[in-house]
């Protein structure tokens, strides 16, 4: 995901107090061309940011878009964020991390194709496998047998939410190398500028775009009954 500079967004819609982005500019993750694109915003969305798609102006292609509104209303257009997902296929983050079982790739490759095939009750039956694997990786086999709603309530009790932002906060300790580089006491070299950019678009994916994105999908299903 990449975050699209204020000065790339063309112009703005005014919903209330708040201007949304409508046209930006940008590399198409399709195509590979500056192009522009014109942002169709998801009307559901929380107090964090909702959700657009917008069409490639030179490959016509659809791409996602996240926009993260500001925290209050005070705060200036450009303090709004804009970002654009890169193409992907929907489980090429996942088939390289080692801590994913193999066996929840394997599903969720199968779930990801039959609801491309359209086929939606194979994608029930397997989505639902999916969240299983999920839940036996952190939890073992003891919760076999439970129902899905008391094996998904038991993930925090041996998940360690706090742990990701716990071992970032050793980077900044006053003797660490890292701390000295953002207090400009030592130089910034350009695989170390990669990695710190890295590090700030994993905090934010992490702390703002990830939470959001599940509630608002959360929000959106039940929405449907």
């Amino acid at each position: 995901m990449r975050s699209i500079s204020p000065g790339s967004i063309i112009s703005y819609n005014q919903y209330g107090h708040l201007k949304i982005p409508k046209e930006v500019k940008c590399k198409c993750p399709t195509c590979g061309k500056n192009a522009r694109f014109t942002l169709k915003t998801d009307s559901h969305a929380n107090k964090i940011g909702l959700f657009s798609k917008g069409n490639c102006s030179e490959c016509k292609a659809m791409t996602s878009f996240v926009i993260m509104l500001p925290d209050t209303l005070e705060q200036t257009i450009d303090e709004v964020k804009v970002y654009v997902y890169d193409k992907k296929t929907p489980f090429s983050q996942i088939e390289n991390v080692d801590k994913i079982p193999n066996d929840l790739v394997r599903v969720y490759r199968s779930a990801v194709n039959v609801q491309q095939l359209k086929d939606h009750s194979a994608t029930a039956v397997l989505s639902k496998r999916v969240l299983e694997s999920v839940v036996k990786s952190f939890l073992g086999d003891k919760m076999i047998g439970q129902p899905l709603a008391a094996q998904i309530e038991s993930l925090p009790k041996s998940l360690d939410l706090a742990r990701p932002i716990v071992s970032l906060s050793q980077l900044f300790h006053p003797d660490n190398q890292f701390q000295r580089i953002l207090d400009l006491e030592r130089d910034l070299d350009e695989d170390m500028s990669r990695l710190m950019i890295e590090l700030l678009e994993g905090l934010i994916e992490y702390l703002y775009i990830l939470p959001s994105k599940i509630e608002m999908t959360h929000d959106r299903i039940q929405q449907k009954f």
